[in-house]
């Protein structure tokens, strides 16, 4: 059986949506209202980071996952799981923390599509 490294990072990925999720019923809960944001900036700024994370975590562990399934170097796959990692750390914690200062959105932004960029990078190496 293959030992796969994507879990390693699909754990804590999807415990920060998980935190993400949270800090966006936390706010609606405390503002009193069920769906949407209320046309409240603090609110729209949850939401964004929860849906940004669910915009491109997803397609970015099918990535690695499917060039670990190729074959291709654990030592890249994990390069690609770290940069991945890191930048949505950043990303939230710009958006759900900090929503005025935006280095760390920006560079959890610019890691985030370096892991896709790297992931899609490892596809066309396991497909030669």
């Amino acid at each position: 059986m293959m030992d796969l490294v994507t879990p390693l990072y699909s754990i804590p990925l999807v415990a920060l949506f998980l935190v993400l999720s949270w800090r966006v019923i936390a706010e609606r809960r405390g503002q009193r209202f069920a769906y949407g944001d209320n046309d409240s900036l603090k609110v729209q700024a949850k939401i964004r980071a929860q849906a940004n994370w669910s915009e491109y975590v997803p397609i970015t562990l099918l990535m690695m996952v499917m060039a670990e399934l190729q074959g291709v170097s654990t030592a890249l796959v994990h390069v690609t799981g770290v940069t991945l990692l890191v930048g949505r750390f950043l990303h939230g914690y710009g958006m759900s923390y900090v929503p005025k200062q935006f280095i760390y959105r920006q560079i959890g932004m610019l890691l985030t599509l370096i892991a896709l960029v790297f992931g899609m990078g490892l596809n066309l190496i396991g497909l030669m």
